[in-house]
């Protein structure tokens, strides 16, 4: 990880400050208890096709040779073409959650926005929402599809998924979620124990196809380099932002906004993950 460039610039607030956006839920009696405190720390990449694999990938579209020997001659400086599934890009969510309440507050749902070269013409915004198990309930149906209530508040200052309409379908996958501490990638909820601390992380992948029609703008930039056998290098501004729901049994749902963070994640030369 170390290896990686990631390059994370400041936005309307600091990446390591408390995110105050929440709705409030009030439980019996009118009481109310005091959200959860989010810390989102950044996005990391963990998973990325190598330089040579995109050269792989994209020479055979964009570079012109004769008789339609494109394909003869990209095989021969990188290798086979690789298909779609094999050029997954993961990414990871840190996030450090305080509760400061007398009871456990496990977390219900997670939305998360991701829009690539948010300063381009050919920007790329990619949402999902997953609803989380109840602790202990891992099994059949854990991680399906979130109820068409999962990523929906009330307030109008936090962000739910009918802000991001516009999105483009199956760019953004989700992973599943783990504590920080090397756990298993899994749909059930963390529980944040009664005045306690917990670091989680969030996985998201990047629909294959959809992602590689955006970055192959930047390809045909690098058509040269295809033509003289060189590997060509990708560099993608991001923009995250979104919501975490939190279960607070008879007090109700507790939703905390976090982000929009932005920064630059430039694609190794191998792959992060071992295929």
């Amino acid at each position: 990880m170390g290896a990686l460039a990631l390059l994370v610039t400041a936005t309307a607030a600091s990446s390591c400050a408390m995110l105050n956006n929440l709705q409030l839920p009030q439980g019996p009696g009118g009481l109310n208890i005091t959200p959860p405190r989010i810390s989102f720390s950044g996005a990391t990449l963990v998973q990325s096709p190598s330089e040579q694999l995109l050269a792989a990938y994209y020479c055979p579209e964009l570079v012109s040779a004769p008789f339609g020997t494109a394909g003869v001659l990209c095989q021969g400086f990188f290798g086979r073409r690789p298909s779609p599934a094999e050029m997954n890009v993961a990414f990871d969510l840190s996030f450090h959650i305080s509760n400061p309440n007398q009871i456990p507050i496990p977390l219900a749902s997670v939305l998360t926005a991701a829009t690539v070269f948010p300063a381009a013409t050919n920007q790329s915004l990619g949402a999902s929402c997953f609803q989380l198990c109840a602790p202990g309930s891992a099994g059949a149906g854990c991680g399906g599809p979130a109820a068409a209530s999962a990523c929906q508040a009330s307030s109008s200052d936090v962000r739910s998924l009918n802000d991001f309409a516009g999105a483009a379908v199956n760019l953004l996958i989700a992973g599943g979620i783990a504590a920080a501490t090397g756990q298993p990638f899994t749909f059930e909820a963390p529980k944040v124990s009664a005045a306690a601390e917990l670091d989680v992380v969030v996985r998201f992948s990047f629909g294959p196809e959809p992602l590689l029609a955006t970055l192959r703008q930047l390809a045909m930039q690098s058509v040269s380099e295809l033509k003289a056998g060189r590997s060509i290098s990708f560099r993608i501004p991001f923009r995250i932002e979104g919501t975490v729901w939190f279960d607070a049994g008879s007090f109700g749902r507790i939703a905390v906004g976090y982000g929009p963070l932005e920064g630059v994640w430039v694609l190794p030369t191998a792959g992060l993950i071992p295929r």
